[in-house]
């Protein structure tokens, strides 16, 4: 049975056992949470007397330092974690912000555990993954009038059909031989050219 070495951090600490919980009574993988802090700062004192874990799970909104600022702290004592970031936001200037600064996945909080297993082992073989609330937000967006589509160009067409797909970011981005930083550039834009509204509350 493969072994995972995982963090979490998240100031709440029913989530915290919520995740643990679903992941430990997973039988097809063993999950070892090597490391567990409410906070980044408490990440720091913690870091120093802990194994690296593979995989952190990183709240996004919490007291003080927030998730997305404290992924250079983490990659800065761990360069070779991967960061899973978990939220209930579907913001995507903080999705591009985490998968810009490091982060290989943004997750929705309560995620069905076989989902949050496969999107473990996807961001441990190097893929980047969206969650699924942008996806679906591009999908109702090219729903829209015959004109509305239109104002997309042929790649940028492409590229929400990928993302409709289901592929990674990663491998949306390898596709058409660009990074990820000028992907988000272009789903930044369809965003705009399709008048997507993402007003939704941002709760972490």
């Amino acid at each position: 049975m493969r072994r995972i070495k995982l963090g979490i951090i998240d100031d709440s600490i029913f989530c915290r056992n919520l995740t643990k919980l679903q992941l430990l009574n997973f039988n097809k993988v063993r999950f070892d949470f090597v490391l567990e802090a409410e906070s980044i700062a408490d990440f720091q004192t913690k870091a120093e007397k802990t194994a690296v874990p593979e995989v952190i799970l990183l709240d996004v909104m919490m007291p003080g330092i927030d998730g997305v600022s404290g992924i250079p702290i983490i990659k800065q004592k761990f360069p070779n974690t991967h960061i899973i970031m978990l939220s209930d936001t579907i913001n995507p200037a903080i999705i591009r912000n985490s998968i810009l600064g490091g982060a290989y996945a943004f997750v929705n909080k309560g995620t069905k555990t076989c989902e949050l297993v496969d999107i473990i082992n996807d961001v441990l073989t190097g893929s980047c993954y969206a969650c699924p609330e942008l996806t679906k937000s591009l999908f109702f967006g090219i729903q829209k009038p015959p004109q509305d589509r239109r104002k997309l160009s042929e790649r940028e067409l492409h590229i929400v059909h990928r993302m409709l797909e289901g592929l990674s970011l990663q491998k949306i981005a390898m596709s058409y031989k660009i990074s990820i930083e000028r992907l988000w550039v272009l789903i930044n834009r369809i965003i705009v050219k399709l008048n997507i509204n993402y007003k939704h509350p941002f709760i972490g």
